[in-house]
């Protein structure tokens, strides 16, 4: 008997947490923080709903804190084996999770709260981390293994084949939104007897333009004849190095209107030296056009602001200029105070880049507030604001129902949607049973367990 249980990111985009059990082992793909707007929410206080130290082995997919955020916590709960990853998360990882504790550590002096874990847990965490490279099968338990595949969606992320109890098990991971100026286009797993998908966009397409040079040059253009300031709120791994390495490309053509670019994330500032480390991961054609790849994400007006004092300098930079700053869906982080500074100004241009969870200040916004309150204050939001899909990390509808489809199924084969808001997933469910109408689906909810 096989069964796989929903954890996390059931129900819900965040919070990734799979567990899988066959007569002999207990497996877990990802272990990740639930989000919310202050990035912290009260489900990570639960105790986890299984016993870490019975668990044999872990899979991560990819580095994005809702994918790996609570990995020190399993750790402190007595995980004592390895956590399999690319090369590439797993460098990644070591950046995202210091940089949560750091942040954690500062939110628990401020008001008090309890930390899910500390220091000693995350060092222990990070030494579990063992490297798998994608199309290699891993063997682990008797006849189990797993094996990777780039899952597209940012540098070393995997969806997941686990072959655990003579059952073949699909975990996508997080699916990206291609083509990607950077990264290879997905892979599809060759077959399963069920299928974890994410939905985050099911039931929806990206509308507007595909053209992420196009969405940028428009925002450049605007701020420059408007001598304003261009804020874009940016996920410090992947969309921040996106965006850097257009703006490169946008340079080398001599297509940038003269003004600062400031790079105000310490998280992504670090994260640069990861992607130069790893351009066998790149598109091919993005390898073949640049030699040495040392420069990709760097140009003239490019000015890096990794202090707290380098942040505070960017508003006395004269406009025009640009600021790309995290959290993506602006639930904490820089970009906050930057919003605080400039959002209630007609000369602001705000650019949203990915996708904004129910709760936070982004979706607020984008939600049409007139105001919005930050860091206790009632700020009137007068920017422009513009949204571009071209830049999400996640495949949209048609993207999803692409990859799924080479997979190869039994009649009947089971399909669990996860990783989607409850309207999402529905949508998504009614798109794939009138393409599948034999395919068994279900939207499972946190704590639900099903067998395979």
């Amino acid at each position: 008997m096989t069964k796989v249980s929903f954890f996390g990111a059931a129900g819900e985009v965040t919070g990734s947490n799979f567990l899988i059990e066959t007569d002999t082992d207990k497996y877990i793909v990802d272990c990740g923080l639930f989000q919310g707007r202050d990035t912290i929410s009260e489900l990570n206080d639960d105790p986890l709903a299984y016993n870490p130290a019975q668990v044999t082995h872990v899979i991560v997919t990819h580095a994005h804190l809702d994918h790996i955020g609570r990995l020190p916590v399993l750790v402190r709960n007595g995980y004592r084996g390895p956590i399999f990853a690319t090369e590439a998360t797993i460098e990644l990882s070591t950046i995202v999770l210091k940089d949560a504790l750091g942040l954690a550590e500062e939110r628990s002096q401020r008001e008090g709260a309890p930390l899910l874990y500390e220091e000693v847990d995350l060092n222990r965490t990070l030494q579990q981390f063992q490297p798998i490279d994608y199309h290699k099968a891993r063997r682990l338990n008797g006849t189990d293994q797993f094996t990777l595949y780039d899952a597209g969606h940012i540098l070393g992320s995997a969806s997941v084949l686990l072959e655990a109890g003579g059952k073949k098990i699909i975990f996508s991971g997080d699916i990206g939104h291609w083509p990607s100026p950077l990264l290879a286009s997905p892979e599809s797993p060759p077959a399963a007897d069920i299928v974890v998908t994410e939905a985050t966009y099911g039931g929806e397409e990206h509308v507007g333009s595909d053209n992420r040079e196009e969405v940028v040059k428009k925002a450049l253009d605007w701020t420059s004849q408007n001598n304003g300031v261009l804020l874009i709120p940016a996920f410090s791994i992947e969309r921040s190095q996106e965006l850097l390495f257009l703006l490169h490309e946008m340079f080398e053509k001599h297509q940038l209107p003269k003004m600062p670019i400031f790079l105000d994330s310490p998280l992504a500032i670090e994260a640069l030296a990861v992607f130069e480390h790893h351009m066998e991961l790149y598109r091919r054609e993005v390898v073949k056009n640049e030699h040495g790849g040392h420069d990709l994400f760097d140009f003239g007006s490019l000015a890096l602001t990794p202090t707290v004092e380098d942040s505070k300098d960017i508003n006395e930079a004269p406009h025009p200029k640009v600021i790309i700053a995290g959290s993506g869906m602006m639930a904490g982080g820089r970009i906050v105070h930057h919003l605080k500074h400039y959002l209630s100004r007609p000369d602001t241009y705000l650019l949203i880049i990915g996708f904004q969870a129910p709760g936070t200040l982004g979706s607020a916004i984008l939600g049409g507030a007139k105001s919005v309150h930050i860091h206790g204050q009632e700020v009137a939001v007068r920017a422009k604001i513009e949204v571009a899909e071209a830049f999400s990390g996640h495949a949209d509808n048609t993207e999803l129902m692409q990859w799924l489809r080479k997979i190869e199924m039994p009649s009947g084969g089971r399909l669990a949607i996860v990783h989607s808001e409850p309207d999402r997933a529905e949508k998504y469910l009614s798109f794939v049973k009138s393409h599948l109408p034999n395919a068994n689906i279900i939207i499972p909810k946190i704590g639900a367990s099903i067998e395979v």
